[in-house]
């Protein structure tokens, strides 16, 4: 049943949803992890403050209730990490691929916009479906780096600069 979805999002999948492909998103995660599953992006409004956007890899468009994948992933309940090896709640084809926000290629999302005041505060939200292309997978320890001032290799101005935005927010 995974296997059936192929190997990309094609571009059909995308219809009714909002896409962010001219924005730096991306993916912090550990250095060890397996799963890249949220993503997140700052966007500077023209009225003042800012836009967070946190981005969710939408499993729900791939395992509907009561299918196979469906009654496996309760099965499973969580992934299991060992050592040096994980078994997934879902089947590779979705927890290695379609379903990890890999960088730069498309990737069905659930997204939450919020805009907050210059004071960091929420004054509007919005969540609905959207399809991202994440410009990079960053570390912990690079994300660090970055908000010390530090460079990293392969970090575009526009995404240092949105790190280092949300490390100030």
């Amino acid at each position: 049943e995974a296997s059936s979805f192929g190997d990309d999002v094609p571009p059909s999948a995308w219809a009714g949803r909002k896409t962010f492909f001219d924005i730096p998103v991306f993916t912090i995660d550990g250095a060890d992890a397996k799963d890249f599953d949220d993503a997140v992006s700052l966007e500077e409004r023209a009225e003042g403050g800012w836009r967070l956007g946190v981005h969710i890899a939408d499993v729900s468009h791939y395992v509907k209730e009561g299918t196979a994948l469906d009654l496996e992933a309760r099965r499973r309940s969580t992934s299991v990490y060992l050592s040096g090896a994980v078994v997934p709640m879902l089947p590779f084809p979705l927890s290695d691929n379609l379903c990890s926000l890999r960088p730069h290629v498309p990737r069905l999302t659930l997204t939450c916009l919020m805009d907050l005041n210059a004071a960091g505060e929420v004054v509007h939200h919005a969540i609905f479906e959207s399809v991202i292309r994440s410009v990079r997978r960053f570390t912990y320890d690079e994300v660090e780096s970055l908000l010390k001032g530090e460079t990293a290799i392969d970090v575009s101005p526009p995404v240092q600069s949105a790190v280092a935005r949300m490390g100030q927010l």
